[in-house]
C-alpha cells in the first residue's frame, strides 16, 4: 500500500502561504470554507475574514462567489494534478514484475484513499461543479486524459504477459474502474482491512471477464 498525504486544502494551504498572489488566497480561502459550510451557505465576508482581506478586495479579483469556484477548477488541475498523477506513476513503476491484479489494487486503493481523505471538500464542492458545463468540460478535458493514459499503460502490460484479452478497450475499462471508486467511496465499508478485502474480490471478479481464458 501506498502512503501518501492526499489533503488538498493542507497542501493548498502550504502552496498558498508563499505566495503573494491574493487571487490564490482566496481561492484557498473559499476551499476551506466550501467544506465547512457547503458552497450555498458560505458567504463572502467569511471568505474575506479567511482570507485576512477586506471584503471589498475579493470584489476586485471575482465578481461573485460563483466566479470564485469557476476559477478554482484550474487553480486545482495546475497544481493538483502532477500530485495526484505522480503516486500511480510510482505504483506502475515499483509493480512493474506485479501482475496487473496487483497493479490495480494498488492503484484503486489508493485512489480510494485520496477521495476519502478529501471526503468533505469533495462533497461540498463536486455537486456544484456538475450543474456547470463549462466547468466540468474542462475537468473532462484535462483530467479524464490522464486518467486513460496510466489505464491504458496498465492495460498494454496486461496484454503483453497475455493477463488480458488483446481486444480489451482502455477507455471502456477506464470508465468500469471509475464507476467502482466513485461508487465505493460512496457507498462502500470504511474500515480500511473491508476496504482492501473488497478491492481484491471486485478485481477477482473482474478480471476473469477481461481475460483470455473467459473467450467462448
Amino acid at each position: 500500500m501506498t502512503e501518501e498525504n492526499y489533503d488538498i486544502q493542507e497542501y493548498l494551504e502550504d502552496y498558498t502561504e508563499s505566495s503573494p498572489d491574493k487571487e490564490i488566497r482566496i481561492i484557498n480561502a473559499a476551499i476551506n470554507i466550501f467544506s465547512e459550510k457547503g458552497f450555498e451557505a458560505t458567504r463572502t465576508r467569511e471568505i474575506a475574514e479567511r482570507a485576512g482581506i477586506a471584503e471589498g478586495t475579493i470584489f476586485r479579483y471575482f465578481p461573485s462567489k460563483d466566479a470564485i469556484l469557476e476559477r478554482m477548477v484550474p487553480l486545482l488541475i495546475r497544481v493538483m494534478l502532477p500530485r495526484f498523477a505522480g503516486p500511480i506513476e510510482r505504483i506502475i513503476k515499483n509493480h512493474a514484475a506485479d501482475s496487473v491484479e496487483n497493479i490495480l489494487f494498488e492503484i484503486i486503493t489508493d485512489r480510494l484513499h485520496m477521495i476519502r481523505d478529501n471526503e468533505r471538500f469533495i462533497k461540498s464542492v463536486v455537486p456544484e461543479l456538475i450543474h456547470r458545463a463549462p466547468l466540468m468540460q474542462q475537468m473532462e478535458a484535462n483530467v479524464l486524459p490522464v486518467i486513460e493514459q496510466f489505464v491504458g499503460k496498465v492495460i498494454e502490460y496486461g496484454k503483453s504477459r497475455n493477463e488480458l484479452d488483446q481486444g480489451l478497450d482502455a477507455h471502456l475499462v477506464m470508465i468500469q474502474l471509475l464507476g467502482f471508486i466513485l461508487s465505493y467511496a460512496m457507498f462502500g465499508q470504511k474500515d480500511p482491512k473491508h476496504l482492501e478485502k473488497d478491492v481484491r474480490a471486485y478485481l477477482s471478479y473482474t478480471m476473469k471477464g477481461w481475460n483470455n481464458s473467459c473467450k467462448p
